[in-house]
């Protein structure tokens, strides 16, 4: 690094720490030493990349120094690998244009792979299957107000091979891969297909050469794309449901067109249903006999863009499908298609799940996915995520119960994930204790009762709530004893309650902790778990048998975590 004589200033925060009693003018200024030139090795000899193994270590390179200063003051330690290193790659000896790859500090070498490599090369610019020069430089610098330094450069001959970019993968909001992907046929840089997500989800879209495709990163270009390293991830309207979407890699811009509605005419009739998680559209179909059905698909939908933002109002479409029913087209007209059908009950299928094919014809409805544990919220007492939820005690209904706090002076939300896509508010006209529940796809909340501790009790399949504040809790069926027992509240943590018992004989038939002193409104359970219960024939919660008769124990319960424990006193 050629950093000859200059005055280090914020670089050296130890310089200054040194506490000098004498005058500025007094003091000998510090400066850095001339240091060797770096020198960058390896990748030696021709380098042709090949599909066949992209995995394969394709090329090492690597430099010397250790980063390290060197002052004019030797009594002044400084500070270790101070420099910040950055490989460069360009495809002209200038470095005009180039790619910067970040370097760990301490390390002297880097590896590139086969796959890896081949991915760098398309983004410079590169022709497949055409050997050219490649420059490679290490560029060092140890203060922004300080200009960078740069090693030997090596020339390395490539040669890169051609990635297909039919397929893209489509990433969540922390960049894993997900099950949808978008095609673009005649590798344009144009990729469409159909994508099932929730209001505001947060994406990213990975070409087959690694480019990932985001939003352009500024404030109210919602629908401008960009894979600058800069660039943020993209993010849908506020309607859930199914979006044709559109990303256009050569001029910069997505499109998502919400399809509102589909239905099915002609030789059948009926409106589709739509299973997000399969991205399918479905109309059960019974017939006396096997049948060739001419029919149309068409709907409406909302085309948001660069034009209406995401905040809309969004253009109104028509849409429709049409051709073959193993390879149909999409447009706004839909035209007849031709569909063979099996005798008795059976489904129509609109699959849209693979971008190079979409599909309609007989089939099996796709299975509900198993519903989730928790029912979430946020805003009960803040907003800091979802620390507060109540658990599953009705799957066949959805329905989830448990206590808490609440302490809200805007309302609060209720989410199926842990994930501020998924969110439900009340419907006009609802009450803090009592109502009914929709998808958030606008603002409003549940409306927050006055604060205490409240029985919450949700059922997400009817999309009804309601609360029931606690006034007391007692534990009955310890010992066999089915008389009430209060028990006390933590005035830690109002969500928390104990009693202490003496273990005199078995619990056959289980313990029931009463809400109100409502046997219609108890918590039951196993295994450490807490259960809503609203009917009498609920079984109560044991895990005392194993407890020594004779003994004092404090049973805790946690209303807010749905658990319960026992412990020796």
């Amino acid at each position: 690094m050629k950093l000859n004589n200059i005055f280090l200033t914020s670089l050296l925060p130890a310089i200054a720490a040194l506490g000098f009693s004498a005058c500025e003018s007094d003091i000998d200024p510090v400066y850095v030493l001339p240091a060797d030139d770096v020198t960058l090795s390896g990748a030696t000899g021709d380098v042709i990349l090949s599909p066949g193994n992209p995995l394969a270590l394709a090329m090492t390179i690597y430099w010397n120094g250790n980063g390290q200063l060197a002052l004019s003051d030797s009594l002044i330690q400084a500070p270790v690998n101070a420099a910040e290193e950055t490989i460069q790659l360009s495809k002209d000896e200038n470095f005009s244009s180039t790619i910067d790859l970040s370097v760990e500090k301490g390390m002297r070498s880097r590896q590139f792979l086969c796959d890896e490599l081949n991915s760098l090369l398309g983004r410079l610019g590169y022709t497949a299957d055409e050997m050219a020069p490649l420059y490679i430089r290490i560029r060092s610098v140890i203060a922004a107000n300080m200009e960078p330094s740069y090693s030997s450069v090596i020339k390395v001959m490539v040669q890169s091979y051609r990635i297909h970019l039919i397929l893209a993968t489509v990433l969540d909001k922390e960049r894993n891969e997900t099950s949808m992907q978008l095609a673009s046929p005649e590798e344009n840089g144009i990729y469409q297909g159909f994508m099932g997500v929730n209001g505001w989800t947060n994406w990213w879209l990975r070409e087959a050469n690694n480019i990932v495709w985001g939003n352009l990163g500024e404030t109210g270009k919602t629908f401008y794309a960009s894979s600058a390293d800069d660039h943020w991830n993209f993010w849908f309207p506020d309607p859930a449901g199914c979006y044709f979407t559109t990303l256009n890699t050569t001029e910069g811009w997505w499109s998502a067109l919400h399809i509102d509605n589909l239905s099915v005419s002609g030789d059948l009739s009926g409106k589709m249903d739509y299973n997000m998680k399969a991205n399918q559209w479905t109309l059960p179909v019974n017939l006396s006999e096997p049948t060739t059905v001419n029919i149309t698909v068409s709907g409406q939908g909302r085309l948001f863009n660069r034009d209406t933002t995401d905040m809309g109002p969004a253009i109104s479409k028509a849409v429709g499908f049409g051709g073959d029913s193993q390879n149909l087209s999409f447009s706004e007209t839909a035209t007849s298609i031709s569909v063979s059908l099996p005798a008795g009950e059976t489904m129509l299928v609109l699959d849209l799940s693979n971008p190079l094919g979409l599909t309609i014809a007989a089939g099996e409805a796709a299975p509900e996915p198993a519903p989730e544990t928790y029912l979430y919220f946020s805003g009960v007492v803040n907003w800091d995520g979802f620390d507060d939820y109540i658990s599953l005690y009705d799957e066949s209904s959805l329905c989830y119960g448990g206590a808490h706090w609440v302490d809200s002076e805007w309302g609060y939300r209720a989410y199926t994930q842990a994930d501020w896509a998924s969110a439900y508010k009340a419907t006009e006209g609802a009450s803090p204790l009592s109502g009914n529940l929709v998808f958030a796809e606008s603002d409003g909340n549940i409306p927050a009762p006055e604060k205490g501790l409240y029985v919450m009790d949700f059922n997400m399949k009817e999309l009804t709530y309601m609360l029931t504040k606690i006034e007391s809790v007692t534990f009955t069926g310890l010992n066999d004893d089915w008389s009430e027992h209060p028990m006390i509240q933590s005035t830690e943590n109002p969500e928390v309650f104990t009693a202490e018992f003496v273990k005199e004989k078995e619990t056959p038939w289980g313990v029931k902790v009463l809400i109100n002193n409502d046997w219609g409104l108890f918590f039951g359970g196993g295994n450490g778990n807490l259960r809503l219960g609203h009917s009498d024939a609920t079984t109560g919660f044991d895990g005392d048998n194993a407890l020594t008769i004779g003994e004092t124990y404090i049973l805790t319960i946690d209303l807010g975590h749905q658990t319960y424990s026992y412990s020796l006193k």
